[in-house]
């Protein structure tokens, strides 16, 4: 047993040894900085941060070359292969392995450059998905899915996802985008959670897409966003969306009336501070978002009254936080990372969300772009929520005899921990092994706790 006196001398220590090793990380990159920072630091005040790491290519040479050609003439091009493998080793409800793979297409028009109209541009996204669930296909669990490419898409050949136009003014002090959207893009939401291959945070909590107004990729709706910038650390952005069960449909083109059932109306603040000479980042946010179309209470059986209530409403905080620096790019060093996020429990399978964890990007000097991360994950489960998985028991007469309906099992609640490391091959190639042990699959002690080993590779040509 640890005493109390043993436990503080143990967190002083660790205390110490995070500081000298930020301290040591300031003398390193605070009295010369690189280039790509001198670069951004002469921008107006509204964008500078460090520079985002470049896009390297698969192809390079000639394809590099006629892709710079376009840029200048105003057309970007992207494409890119997304695949991911996931096996079940032990636990679970039986053994298996899925794939799921994701190919992409973006083209963004600079119309500043093509038309003369500065600040506008327009971008097109759409996606080729292929795969199967692990989680429905071993883990009993309909919510968790180990390879998170399969969320959301299914199996389709096209699939159209954004389409929509950005407008900026004043250093992009106000931005305004508008189009076919998503909420997922700009709320409760961050690029940094995709380096982890699982559904719980990439790149948003899981918990956001139970209900019918947060579309998120390849999800969309109608919908436009305003942000505004009255600082250069700080934003606040409102917006509105129709609210669509389809969210597009399986290929992202049913946009009819006839699907709409409310208006969505999401709001975020946020405070994005750049500490000392390292220009450490941080991230710090706070929302909510109503959704005014009409919601089923959850029920355990398919006969039993549903009832309901118009408007549901979801809100969240959320962090991330670069403690030192490794490099000269935005995310490279250690980041710590969490977030909350709530809804009601009476309309949502799930009710509460909680995460934590970091990530340490370009802590081998030679390898800058490789990525370790950890982070754990806490599904709370809704009322009412019945699990995917039954046990095959009847339930228990009071007089000693069987029934024939079997017991209704509840979830309640799952945890899930995930340990990756991203390589970088080479341009254009990041593969990333995984590891996830989840606890209480689908919500419940029936299905037994279970080990996944994945990759996820990402290919861009």
């Amino acid at each position: 047993m640890v005493s109390h006196r043993s436990a503080s001398g143990l967190a002083a220590l660790i205390l110490s040894l995070l500081l000298t090793r930020v301290h040591a990380a300031a003398q390193e990159f605070g009295s010369t900085p690189t280039t790509g920072l001198e670069t951004a630091l002469a921008r107006p005040p509204a964008i500078a941060t460090p520079p985002l790491p470049p896009v390297t290519h698969l192809l390079g040479g000639g394809w590099a070359g006629e892709m710079a050609k376009l840029n200048n003439l105003g057309i970007s091009v992207l494409v890119d292969d997304w695949s991911e493998y996931a096996a079940n080793v032990s636990g679970g409800r039986r053994r298996a392995g899925d794939y799921a793979g994701q190919v992409g297409l973006e083209v963004d028009l600079d119309w500043d450059k093509i038309a003369g109209i500065p600040g506008l541009t327009t971008t097109f996204t759409a996606v080729q998905r292929s795969g199967r669930s692990l989680g429905t296909d071993a883990l009993a669990d309909n919510y968790y899915n180990p390879a998170q490419i399969y969320g959301g898409g299914g199996n389709v050949l096209v699939h159209v996802v954004y389409f929509f136009a950005k407008k900026v003014w004043l250093n992009e002090r106000i931005t305004l985008i508008a189009g076919r959207y998503a909420v997922g893009a700009n709320y409760d939401s961050a690029p940094l959670q995709c380096l982890y291959m699982g559904l719980a945070i990439c790149s948003q909590p899981r918990i956001t897409t139970q209900t019918d107004g947060y579309a998120s990729w390849p999800s969309t709706a109608w919908g436009a966003v305003l942000r505004l910038r009255p600082t250069s650390t700080t934003y606040i952005q409102p917006g509105i969306f129709e609210t669509s069960p389809s969210k597009g449909g399986t290929a992202g083109t049913d946009w009819g009336g006839d699907h709409i059932t409310g208006v969505t109306v999401p709001v975020e603040a946020g405070y994005e501070p750049l500490f000392g000479p390292q220009r450490l980042d941080g991230h710090y946010k706070i929302g909510f978002m109503w959704d005014s179309s009409y919601h089923y209470y959850t029920t355990i059986r398919a006969n039993d009254a549903l009832g309901g209530r118009h408007g549901q409403l979801m809100s969240w905080v959320a962090f991330d936080q670069m403690l030192w620096r490794n490099g000269p790019y935005n995310n490279s060093g250690f980041i710590v990372l969490g977030g909350y996020t709530h809804i009601n429990g009476r309309t949502s399978p799930l009710s509460d969300q909680a995460y934590a964890g970091f990530q340490d990007v370009g802590q081998i000097k030679s390898r800058p772009f490789d990525a370790f991360g950890a982070a754990v994950t806490h599904f709370q489960y809704g009322t009412n929520v019945k699990a995917v998985y039954q046990p095959s028991i009847g339930a228990k007469d009071p007089l000693g005899g069987s029934l024939n309906e079997l017991e209704t099992l509840l979830s309640s609640h799952t945890n899930v921990l995930e340990l990756v490391y991203s390589v970088h091959v080479l341009d254009g190639i990041d593969v990333a092994p995984e590891y996830q042990y989840i606890c209480r699959p689908g919500g419940t002690s029936a299905v037994r706790n279970a080990s996944i080993l994945g990759v996820n590779m990402h290919i861009t040509l």
